[in-house]
């Protein structure tokens, strides 16, 4: 039976003259890649959508919310129900940016039981590259909360540790769920919703990689620059899960510091003060490095959270990655944080 034709059948009733080339190559390399991925179970747990009726659900895709290096997001409705949908920038042509997309709606497919993935309706494979549709979970994306200079609002400490626990344990499956280990690679604020009921939303699998049968690492092509990438990657261009660990380090600084960058050296000046005071800061060397908006809302109270967190992040970016924790104990660490918070 023809590739795409298995794949329509366990997704909706399909139509001959709708399927165009993009279809049938879209279809052909996403079905081999979620049979595969499902260890050779042939259960496909997405639908697919054509492209006149994501035309039509978005207003021929008028209303974007959200612009990232991969493509754009846009806000619909599908009959009744409000849905975001990601486009892929459909210049320039690659196979890697085909591979991508393919990863992102694999992986994302199967995390949807997950509270803290962004729901995956379906996809629709009519255009250049794979559109996916998800559940409408609002349009806050982490950045903004955390970084955007005509917000009035604060992120309280509570909720960003609530964040960064999420994430982690998000990493964490991703490490220890699947057949093979998934390494996610570049863990970043833009890539994380929050929705109106403070639930973390996670989004974007595009760039992970799956680790060959039997490997522990695998050599990966960086395109660009990339600040989260940890430094044995400059020394072997391969990543592993200690890769993703430093990336979740980052990002717990970010969160501490509610701005992009922490501090001119941020890792060797905190690195060094610690050392020189036996490895733990005052409060007043800790404002140097937490949201001021932190503080004035927890004062002292807090100090011991925010210690240990720093304590946390710092350890995921040794510089080898044999000293880093893995992410199982990295989410654990933060959980106990976060209870600690609940409860003064």
């Amino acid at each position: 039976m023809n590739p795409l034709k298995k794949l329509m059948s366990c997704c909706r009733p399909y139509h001959k003259e709708e399927i165009s080339v993009d279809l049938l190559k879209n279809g052909g390399e996403l079905l081999e890649e979620l049979i595969a991925s499902f260890d050779g179970r042939h259960r496909i747990p997405i639908v697919s959508i054509s492209a006149k009726e994501l035309i039509r659900a978005t207003n021929d895709f008028a209303k974007c919310v959200h612009i990232s290096e991969n493509g754009y997001i846009f806000k619909g409705c599908l009959g009744q129900r409000p849905i975001l949908v990601k486009k892929f920038h459909e210049e320039p042509i690659s196979p890697r940016k085909l591979n991508g997309s393919i990863n992102d709606i694999v992986i994302t497919s199967q995390m949807g039981h997950l509270k803290n993935v962004l729901k995956l309706i379906g996809c629709c494979l009519e255009f250049k590259y794979p559109a996916m549709v998800y559940e409408d979970a609002g349009n806050e994306l982490l950045t903004d909360l955390l970084y955007h200079p005509n917000s009035d609002n604060f992120f309280p400490w509570r909720s960003r540790l609530k964040v960064a626990t999420d994430i982690a344990y998000v990493i964490a499956y991703l490490h220890a769920a699947f057949p093979r280990p998934v390494i996610y690679i570049e863990l970043r604020t833009d890539k994380v919703i929050v929705d109106q009921f403070g639930v973390t939303k996670f989004f974007d699998f595009s760039n992970s990689i799956m680790l060959p049968p039997g490997e522990f690492q695998v050599k990966y092509s960086l395109l660009g620059q990339c600040d989260s990438m940890d430094p044995e990657y400059a020394k072997t261009k391969t990543v592993n899960q200690k890769t993703d660990v430093y990336s979740i380090g980052l990002f717990l600084l970010n969160l501490l510091a509610g701005q992009q960058s922490i501090w001119p050296h941020p890792v060797e000046e905190i690195a060094c003060t610690k050392k020189c005071d036996t490895g733990c800061l005052g409060m007043d060397q800790l404002k140097r490095y937490v949201d001021q908006k932190i503080t004035e809302e927890v004062g002292n109270e807090a100090e011991m959270q925010l210690q240990d967190f720093l304590d946390l992040a710092l350890r995921c970016i040794q510089e080898k990655g044999e000293d880093r924790p893995d992410t199982m104990t990295v989410a654990k660490e933060l959980r106990k944080i976060e209870k600690s918070c609940c409860h003064s």
